[in-house]
């Protein structure tokens, strides 16, 4: 079984996305990145997220023109 690769989102994307959130409660994150709270929480203490996450988020957050 093979581990899973861990990415640090840099922390001016996360300051970024935390300036764009009125309110930190979770379906608010869903619709806005596409992430769990947990996740979030991981980003915003500068912990490493799942790599594939880390992609599909960069990813969302350049179509929306975040990043």
């Amino acid at each position: 079984m093979s581990t899973p690769r861990l990415t640090q989102v840099e922390p001016a994307v996360v300051h970024k996305m935390a300036s764009v959130l009125k309110s930190q409660k979770p379906e608010v994150i869903q619709n806005h990145f596409g992430i769990g709270l947990n996740t979030w929480v991981k980003l915003r203490e500068g912990r490493a997220i799942r790599h594939s996450v880390a992609v599909r988020l960069l990813q969302r957050l350049q179509r929306d023109q975040l990043i």
